[in-house]
């Protein structure tokens, strides 16, 4: 009675049904194992050894950020939290297992969501990579820790900021709760831009293995690539 009252429309299209369609499912752009720094294609998803400059040894991302995923995350943000975090860590799951990804997700391992500052915590109530953790623990059955990291630099959000000024960010933006060295590290994030956030992450955590997993990044220029860098 109450999905015929109110029934559940897909954020994208607007068709009834699912938060998000098949078809629009479909529509997103699956990413190509890169390194996360110098763009360029890399097996497993492996930073290069030159451009691991802050232990983050690989990044997986499920998806170029187009129109759906901006759709996606405006109403992930603010809206539909708990029902479209079901939905994209179902979806996230599939693409780390077709990618052989999720070899990296063991019991051994740590998941990290990336700390909002507590004000906008506070105003939306919830951290929108913490629920992607805690649903990718709850599958690979490892532990998830929210309390470890901390953020305590600006409140700006950062896609409200020019690409110049993401870079900036403070190299002590994240404090630690407590010393962690040596375990096997995953941080959780929904999008990743130019990666700063990502490497003072790292930066703060250094002494361990460090991996990242995100949902959404921008479009790669793979324009430069010769035919032979291309996977057969």
């Amino acid at each position: 009675m109450l999905d015929f009252l109110f029934p559940t429309y897909c954020i994208n299209c607007g068709s009834i049904g699912n938060y998000l369609c098949p078809l629009c499912i479909k529509k997103m752009k699956r990413t190509l194992p890169e390194c996360y720094v110098c763009r360029k294609l890399s097996s497993g998803y492996i930073t290069h050894r030159e451009c691991n400059k802050y232990n983050l040894n690989k990044l997986f991302v499920g998806w170029e950020y187009g129109h759906i995923p901006k759709k996606i995350l405006s109403q992930y943000k603010y809206r539909y939290a708990y029902k479209l975090s079901k939905i994209l860590s179902t979806l996230l799951i599939k693409q780390t297992e077709a990618t052989g990804f999720s070899k990296n997700i063991t019991p051994r391992t740590t998941l990290i969501p990336i700390p909002l500052h507590y004000s906008h915590e506070k105003e939306r109530g919830f951290n929108q990579s913490s629920l992607l953790a805690d649903h990718l623990s709850q599958h690979y059955k490892c532990r998830v820790d929210s309390n470890i990291l901390k953020r305590t630099g600006e409140n700006k959000y950062q896609s409200q900021q020019e690409v110049s000024d993401r870079t900036k960010l403070s190299e002590d933006i994240f404090k630690i709760n407590r010393n962690i060295v040596g375990e096997d590290i995953i941080l959780v994030d929904d999008v990743i831009s130019t990666g700063t956030t990502l490497n003072r992450a790292c930066q703060t955590l250094k002494g361990n293995n460090i991996y990242a997993i995100t949902l959404f990044r921008g479009k790669p220029r793979y324009q430069y690539l010769r035919q032979q860098d291309l996977p057969v």
